[in-house]
C-alpha cells in the first residue's frame, strides 16, 4: 500500500522530467540492466530498468515500482538522477503458493490469467507470505477480504482450483483435512483477517453508514480509502468494505440511466440527482450545490466526494429506490492543525500536497469527537517506507505546511469564552489557536454546536495577536557544565553564537530535510511582515533556513538565521511565512563572557572584528557560569580556545576588563584536551635535506604499442577528453580498476607472460603498506609517482604541472587510465622502482572518420575544446559506456589515429553523424 514518501517520490519524478532540466538527460545508447526513467502509455514518467534491447532504437523496460514491462523508443526514456535511485524498488515479485497450471500443463491458460486479473487487479488484498524463494520471489496466498461481515475471507489460490483453472501441487494437503484434529493452534490467516476487519467495521455495514452510528466509532481505528481531497478541512473517505457496494451501485446506475433521455427539470439547490460523468461511461448519485448559470450546475458526487460543474444535459432525476442506500463517502477534517502565515485559509501548497500524495491511498482514521460534528473531525494515519504509522497532521507541520493548534472539546454558545482559555504563556515557543467548529447549511449535516459569528471573530483576534518571543522554541542548553561547541557567528554587538558539538548532526539532518521538502513553495501573495514573526528564509546560497523577522525596513527585512545566529537584510521575496520544525529548539546558543566588561561598556568594532577573525567556525570549549533568567537571553560563559581563556586574551589586548583574578584565565581547564598540544609542531628546513626526503630521478614510463594497421583488436575506452580524443587500453591487457564503472579484465598474458607478478597484484600489495613510502619532494614535469584517487587507493601517475602554490596543488595524470586530477602534496608518494617495469596502459588516440559539424554554433561548447559541443561529448560517452569495442589503427604518426567499431563492423561515430552532432570525414 503506497506510503507518503513513495507518493512524494512519484510526484518529484513527474515534476522534474516534465521540466526543461530533463532535456539534456536523453539516453542514446542504453545498456542491459541500466537504471532509467521511462514514460508509460499514460504519459507519466516512472522509474524503470532496461531488460532487453530488441534493436531498431527500441528498448524493453520494466517499471520497477509496478512490475509491468513495455517496449518503448529512446525518446521516451531518460537518465535517472541520483536522488531518485535511493528508494528501493516497490514492486515485489510473487507467486501463488500450493497451486500450478491445471492438470500439470506447463503454461497458465489464457482463461486462468484473465480470471485471476479480474479477481485481483487494482483491488486491495491481504497477502499471507508462505515462503521466500531463493531468487527473492515471495510464495504467497492472496485473500479478498472485502466481503460481507461474518464471512471468512476468500483465498484466491483456492478459488482458482475450485473454478477448474488451477490444480493443487502434488503432495499438498487440503486445509479442510485439518479439522479432524482436536488440538487448536494459531488461527489461520483467514480467521485473523476476518476477525480484525469484521470486528472493526461490522456496525457500519448493516445500515449503510447512517450518521448516528458514527458516535459508536469514536476513538477507534477505522481503515478507509481516501477518495478525494479539497483541503485539510475537506477530505472525503470511503470505508474499505464499501468498495463492492460502490461497484454494484455503479452497475445499477448504468443499467437504469444508460439509455435514458434528457427531460427538462427545474433544478434547485440541494436537490438529489443522477449525474453522467463526462468522457466516462459512469453514472453517480449527486446533490446540487448551486446553479452556476441556466445551463451549468455545480454538483457533489457524494459517494466519491467529488465536486464538479456539469451541463444540465448530464442530469437525471434520482429514482426513489436509489436514495435508500446511505452516502458511501464521509467528509472529514484534520484536527490539531491550522493554516500557516496567520491566515484562516489553507495555502494552495498545503492543499496540493495532500491531494497529490494522498488521493487514492489506504489510510486509518480516528474520529476525535464523540458527537456528530460535520465535517467529521479526524486524525489520519498512513504508513511510511519503514512500515511505521505517520500522523498526517504532524507530517504537514513537519513539512512547514501547517501550524499546530490546541482543540477545545466543548464550546458553550450561551457563555463567552473565559479569559483563562485565551492566555498564552510567554515562554512557550509555539503560537496557539483554538479551532472553531464550522456550521454547514446542509440539512443532512447539522453541526452539534453553534457559535455566533461575532464571538468567533473576537476569539480569533485575541488569539492571533503578535508574539514578541517568536514562534520557535528557545535554544536547548546542554546539561553538562562543560561542553565542546563550534562558534557559528559573532554578532555586531559581540554576542557569541555557538552550536554544541552534540547537536551538529541533528542540525545537518534537519537542514537536509528542509532543502528536500522546500524545493518549490509557489508565488507568495502580498504579505505584511511583523517584527518577531517566524519565517523560512532563502539565503544567498539558495538554501532554506529557519528565521525570525528582526526589523521591517521598507521593501527589505532584517532577519536572523535562528540556527546559525547571522543577521542579514534581504528582500521580502526571499521570505515565506511558514514554521519549519516548530517542535525543534533553535540550535545556536547566544552567549556572553562572564564578568567581562568591554571598554566603554560596549564591544568596539575593532574588538568585534578580532572576535570574528579569531573564533568563526572554530571548535571551542564552553564553561557555563550562569543561566539566563529568560531562555531567549544570553548564556554567561567562560570560553577557551586551544586551552586559552578568551577573556584573558581580550584583556591582554586591552579590549576589556574583568572582575576576577587573572590567574583563573591563565590556567588550562582541568579537563583540557591534550590534542591541542599534539597539533603544535614546526617545520625545520634542515629536514628537507635528509637523504630519505630526496626523490630519485626515474625514467619515464614505458609506452604500450598498438597492433599494426588493418588489424581489428578489442579495446576499452578508459577516459574521454573530447568526442575525437580518448584514452584506450588493449582489452587483452589485465587492468586494475580505478573507476567503479570499469570492470576488470583477465590477463591473457600479452606482453609480459613471464612476469611473476601482475601490475594489479603489485599495486594491491603496495597499497597495504603505503604509509611507509616517502613523500614526493620533486615536482618536475613528467615525474613518475603514486597518487591517491577518490576511492582511497593509490595508482601510478605522473606530474603534469603545478596548479597552485599556496597551498601547493599539483595536476597529475593516472597513466593507466588517462584521467587527470588536481591533488595536494599529501596525496602523492614516491613510486617504487618495481612498478616502473610495467608499460603505461592508457594510450592516447585520435578517432578517425568524423569531424565537428559545420552548423553547430548555437550549442554549449566544451571549454577546453570549443570546436565540439557539450551535447556531442555526452552523446559520445553514452555510445562508449559499457560497450564491447574494437579498434583499427589508421595512422601512428604524428599521432596515433584509430577507428572505433561496435560489433566489429559498425563505426561508433556514425551515431553522432546520424544525430547531427558530427560530420563524416572521408
Amino acid at each position: 500500500i503506497e506510503s507518503l514518501d513513495f507518493l512524494f517520490l512519484l510526484k518529484g519524478i513527474e515534476e522534474f522530467y516534465k521540466s526543461e532540466d530533463a532535456e539534456n538527460l536523453e539516453i542514446l545508447c542504453p545498456v542491459q540492466g541500466q537504471a532509467c526513467v521511462a514514460k508509460f502509455e499514460d504519459g507519466v514518467w516512472y522509474r524503470a530498468k532496461v531488460i532487453g534491447l530488441p534493436g531498431h532504437r527500441e528498448v524493453e523496460v520494466k517499471y520497477v515500482d509496478f512490475g509491468n514491462t513495455a517496449k518503448i523508443t529512446l525518446k521516451d526514456m531518460r537518465k535517472i538522477k541520483d536522488e531518485f535511485l535511493n528508494p528501493a524498488e516497490k514492486a515485489i515479485k510473487c507467486k501463488l503458493a500450493y497451486i500450478e497450471p491445471y492438470k500439470g500443463t506447463v503454461q497458465w491458460s489464457k482463461n486462468a490469467k484473465e480470471k485471476f486479473e479480474e479477481k485481483t487487479q487494482d483491488k486491495f488484498m491481504t497477502c499471507s507470505i508462505i515462503k521466500i524463494l531463493e531468487d527473492n520471489v515471495l510464495l504467497v496466498e492472496l485473500f479478498d477480504f472485502l466481503g460481507a461481515p461474518g464471512m471468512i475471507p476468500t483465498s484466491i489460490n483456492d478459488q482458482l482450483v475450485k473454478e477448474g483453472l488451477a490444480s493443487y501441487e502434488v503432495g499438498y494437503t487440503l486445509k479442510d483435512n485439518s479439522k479432524k484434529h482436536i488440538e487448536v493452534w494459531d488461527p489461520s490467516p483467514e480467521e485473523i483477517i476476518s476477525n480484525e476487519v469484521n470486528n472493526l467495521i461490522n456496525p457500519l455495514f448493516a445500515k449503510s453508514l447512517p450518521s448516528e452510528d458514527l458516535q459508536s466509532l469514536y476513538n477507534k481505528e477505522l481503515p478507509v480509502h481516501i477518495c478525494n481531497i479539497v483541503s485539510p478541512e475537506k477530505i472525503y473517505v470511503q470505508w474499505l468494505l464499501t468498495e463492492n457496494l460502490l461497484h454494484s451501485l455503479g452497475e445499477k446506475m448504468v443499467a437504469t440511466y444508460e439509455n435514458s433521455k434528457w427531460e427538462p427539470v427545474k433544478w434547485e439547490n440541494d436537490m438529489h440527482c443522477a449525474v453522467n460523468i463526462p468522457d466516462k461511461n459512469q453514472w453517480r448519485r449527486g446533490q446540487i450545490i448551486r446553479m452556476v448559470t441556466d445551463t451549468l450546475v455545480e454538483v457533489l458526487l457524494y459517494d466519491v466526494g467529488v465536486e464538479l460543474v456539469v451541463n444540465i444535459n448530464c442530469l437525471r432525476e434520482l429514482q426513489e429506490n436509489l436514495k435508500t442506500m446511505g452516502r458511501l463517502s464521509l467528509e472529514c477534517s484534520l484536527v490539531d492543525i491550522r493554516p500557516t502565515g496567520g491566515s484562516d485559509k489553507w495555502t494552495a501548497t498545503a492543499c496540493d500536497c495532500l491531494s497529490l500524495y494522498l488521493t487514492g491511498a489506504v489510510a486509518t482514521i480516528i474520529i476525535q469527537e464523540n458527537n456528530t460534528t460535520w465535517p467529521l473531525p479526524v486524525k489520519i494515519f498512513c504508513r511510511d517506507e519503514k512500515g511505521e504509522r505517520v500522523d498526517v497532521s504532524k507530517y504537514l507541520i513537519k513539512k512547514g505546511l501547517a501550524l499546530r493548534e490546541t482543540r477545545i472539546n466543548k464550546l458553550d454558545n450561551s457563555h463567552s469564552l473565559s479569559q483563562k482559555s485565551l492566555e498564552i504563556p510567554q515562554e512557550q515557543g509555539e503560537s496557539v489557536v483554538t479551532k472553531c467548529i464550522k456550521i454547514n447549511s446542509d440539512p443532512d449535516k447539522k453541526a452539534a454546536v453553534g457559535i455566533s459569528e461575532p464571538k468567533v471573530t473576537e476569539f480569533r483576534e485575541k488569539i492571533l495577536e503578535p508574539r514578541t518571543t517568536g514562534c520557535y522554541k528557545p535554544p536547548a542548553i546542554p546539561n553538562q557544565k562543560v561542553f565542546e561547541a563550534v562558534v557559528s557567528c559573532i554578532g555586531d554587538d559581540g554576542t557569541i553564537f555557538v552550536v554544541p558539538k552534540l547537536s551538529e548532526f541533528e542540525l545537518i539532518k534537519m537542514m537536509d530535510e528542509i532543502q528536500s521538502n522546500l524545493k518549490c513553495l509557489g508565488l507568495l501573495e502580498p504579505y505584511f511582515w511583523k517584527k518577531g514573526e517566524a519565517c523560512a528564509v532563502r539565503g544567498s546560497d539558495t538554501m532554506w533556513y529557519r528565521g525570525k523577522v528582526m526589523e521591517v525596513i521598507g521593501s527589505t527585512i532584517r532577519v536572523q538565521y535562528l540556527d546559525h545566529g547571522f543577521t542579514e537584510k534581504i528582500p521580502q521575496c526571499h521570505l515565506y511565512p511558514i514554521l519549519l520544525y516548530p517542535d525543534t529548539p533553535q540550535f545556536c546558543i547566544p552567549c556572553q563572557l562572564y564578568n567581562t566588561i568591554p571598554v566603554g561598556n560596549v564591544w568596539q568594532p575593532d574588538a568585534v572584528e578580532l572576535l570574528q577573525e579569531l573564533l568563526s567556525k572554530r571548535e571551542v570549549e564552553i564553561h557555563i557560569m550562569e543561566l539566563p533568567e529568560n531562555p531567549w537571553e544570553k548564556l554567561s560563559i567562560h570560553l577557551y580556545f586551544d586551552g586559552m581563556s578568551l577573556s584573558y586574551f581580550l584583556a591582554h589586548h586591552k579590549y576589556c576588563t574583568f572582575e576576577q583574578s587573572e590567574e583563573i584565565f591563565k590556567e588550562n581547564p582541568t579537563d583540557y584536551n591534550k590534542k591541542y598540544e599534539e597539533e603544535r609542531w614546526e617545520i625545520r628546513f634542515e629536514d628537507l635535506l635528509l637523504p630519505e626526503t630526496e626523490t630519485p630521478i626515474l625514467p619515464p614510463y614505458l609506452s604500450s604499442s598498438l597492433p599494426p594497421p588493418e588489424e581489428l583488436y578489442a579495446v576499452q575506452v578508459k577516459h574521454v577528453v573530447s568526442p575525437s580524443e580518448v584514452y584506450i587500453c588493449l582489452d587483452s591487457v589485465e587492468s586494475c580498476s580505478l573507476f567503479n564503472q570499469h570492470s576488470d579484465t583477465e590477463d591473457s598474458g600479452v606482453g609480459w607472460e613471464s612476469e611473476p607478478e601482475s601490475l594489479e597484484e603489485a599495486l594491491r600489495r603496495f597499497n597495504k603498506s603505503m604509509e611507509t613510502f616517502p613523500p614526493l619532494t620533486d615536482f618536475r614535469t613528467e615525474m613518475p609517482c603514486l597518487a591517491e584517487y577518490d576511492d582511497g587507493l593509490w595508482y601510478r601517475a605522473k606530474i603534469v604541472s603545478i596548479k597552485e602554490f599556496n597551498p601547493l596543488a599539483v595536476l597529475v595524470q593516472f597513466v593507466d587510465y588517462g584521467s587527470t586530477e588536481k591533488l595536494t602534496v599529501n596525496r602523492l608518494r614516491q613510486i617504487p622502482l618495481h612498478l616502473m617495469q610495467y608499460p603505461a596502459r592508457a594510450i592516447k588516440v585520435l578517432l578517425a572518420g568524423f569531424k565537428p559539424p559545420l552548423r553547430d554554433v548555437g550549442k554549449t561548447r566544451i571549454p577546453y575544446c570549443p570546436k565540439w559541443s557539450m551535447e556531442a561529448l555526452w552523446a559520445m560517452i553514452d555510445c562508449l559506456q559499457g560497450k564491447q569495442l574494437y579498434a583499427s589503427s589508421m595512422a601512428q604518426v604524428p599521432e596515433q589515429m584509430v577507428t572505433l567499431y561496435e560489433d566489429k563492423q559498425y563505426p561508433i561515430h556514425m551515431s553522432l553523424v546520424e544525430m547531427g552532432l558530427a560530420d563524416r570525414d572521408e
